[in-house]
């Protein structure tokens, strides 16, 4: 079906669509902002980034929306909910999100006027949880609480919250869809008179009035000499405050523990190196809650080793105590130089009577929030304190490192380079299992070990030098 199809089926469908909750009229909604009348647009490579200063700001209240899909078989739905009760306010119909996590699918219109009457347009997905981030006015927090992630590359995420403070607004064409549109435009050089407007059906889904759903302004579009720098900052959320000295527990509370959990091996595929093959894939393992995973390392004077702690944090963020749980090793080889966690995860290959046949040497981690798994579970963190590398990993000079995974976030790893994938040149023909084991030695506090261990089958065919794999789908991914 086409996008225009789409959206003429899912204006119908909202004419027999009863929201739950508060009446639609009354829900917080969302207006565009243009932040000048003019704009300079410099040409990129090949294409017109659209840099328009237009943002898309919340109305009568935090905005916010859930996705989430009940299991892997499933699509996802999403609704949007009251922000301080969590009540129903409208169904969003599943057609209208876009694939991936990616937003709502085809929300906004961008138009360029030429004088000579020529128009360049094309439809934007609409990412709530942008990363672009900017407040409007001092009506709501400080920082923004929402995530500034729509979609992650995760094909197990389960749940997101897409989300706009009061006095805050959004990028609503900042590159990070996924979608494959990009948020550039192939435009002539010249001047132009701009619209931006919000597409039918969500001007009507969202009750937004039609002077909050549309902005004009004039774009002048320039190839510059040299390359323009250009770019936004980046926001950062700040670190949690410095701890003091705290008891050392073996007993802690159920409620300051995280739930590690081991997802299945995925991005399965085979490599040829010197004459041997490879099995290559990525393993994510995440925190389900309620707290979140936090580990520090202390250095031991005159080495490269850190003793590392397990700190245990109440629902205040209060640290309440923490435990000896291994140690930190800093990696000296090119392209690591930073500090590992050994006793996080462990990646096996095993027959299917349960003999371990190959062991990744992968056993050093660098711990940090790669991928929202699902940030709906209680205590997910919507703004992780560290998100990517960063620096905290550290350096070959570095007394202290803190590495976290929060609540609801994943840690991906892929394992595509020899030793760290399987060496399967000699294995027969036949099913196997990619084992993910989260936690291997029980040395992490967590609420549960039952769902540590994941495995993924996989089928080795070939010969020597050219063999093949199949993954089996679990719960339909990556096949």
């Amino acid at each position: 079906m086409t996008l225009r199809r789409l959206l003429v089926a899912s204006a119908v469908a909202l004419t027999t669509l009863v929201p739950a909750g508060t009446a639609s009229a009354d829900a917080p909604s969302v207006r565009l902002v243009a932040a000048s009348p003019q704009v300079t647009l410099y040409r990129g490579y090949r294409s017109v980034p659209l840099d328009l200063g237009v943002w898309a700001a919340s109305a009568g209240g935090a905005f916010e929306l859930r996705v989430s899909q009940a299991d892997y078989d499933q699509t996802p739905t999403a609704v949007q909910v009251d922000a301080d009760t969590g009540a129903v306010l409208r169904t969003v119909p599943g057609e209208l999100l876009a694939r991936r996590w990616a937003g709502l699918s085809g929300f906004l219109r961008v138009r360029f006027a030429a004088p000579s009457g020529r128009i360049y347009a094309k439809l934007f997905p609409f990412c709530p949880g942008s990363f672009d981030q900017q407040r409007l006015d001092d009506t709501g927090p400080v920082l923004p609480t929402y995530p500034n992630v729509c979609t992650t590359f995760s094909p197990f995420t389960k749940g997101m919250v897409w989300g706009i403070d009061p006095g805050w607004a959004v990028n609503p064409l900042s590159d990070q869809f996924g979608e494959g549109d990009g948020t550039a435009m192939n435009i002539p050089d010249g001047m132009y008179a701009v619209t931006v407007r919000v597409m039918p059906p969500y001007d009507d889904l969202f009750a937004i009035p039609a002077d909050n759903a549309r902005v004009g302004l004039t774009a002048r579009v320039v190839t510059p000499k040299a390359r323009h720098p250009g770019g936004t900052a980046a926001h950062r959320s700040t670190s949690p405050a410095p701890d003091g000295p705290v008891p050392t527990i073996t007993n802690p509370d159920p409620a300051t523990l995280p739930d590690l959990v081991g997802l299945p091996g995925w991005r399965v595929d085979i490599f040829h190196h010197n004459a041997r093959d490879y099995l290559a894939f990525a393993a994510t393992e995440w925190n389900a809650g309620p707290a979140p995973l936090v580990v520090e390392g202390f250095r031991r004077p005159g080495t490269n080793i850190m003793d590392a702690y397990q700190y245990f944090r109440d629902a205040q963020g209060t640290v309440v105590g923490r435990a000896s749980v291994g140690a930190f090793d800093y990696d000296v080889r090119p392209g690591h130089e930073h500090w590992h966690f050994e006793q996080f995860a462990r990646y096996s290959l095993y027959d299917l009577v349960h003999h371990e046949l190959v062991r990744s040497k992968k056993q050093g981690f660098c711990i940090f929030p790669t991928d929202a798994i699902d940030l709906t579970v209680p205590g997910a963190a919507w703004q992780p304190w560290s998100f990517g590398l960063f620096s905290v990993c550290g350096t070959q000079t570095s007394m202290w490192v803190r590495e976290d995974l929060d609540v609801g976030w994943g840690d991906t790893y892929f394992q595509f380079i020899p030793g760290q994938s399987f060496n399967v040149t000699a294995l027969p023909n036949g099913w196997y299992k990619i084992r993910i084991r989260v936690n291997p030695l029980g040395a992490l506090y967590e609420t549960s070990t039952t769902n540590d261990v994941q495995d993924r089958l996989v089928y080795l065919g070939g010969r020597p030098g050219a063999r093949t794999v199949l993954a089996a789908p679990w719960h339909g991914i990556d096949p």
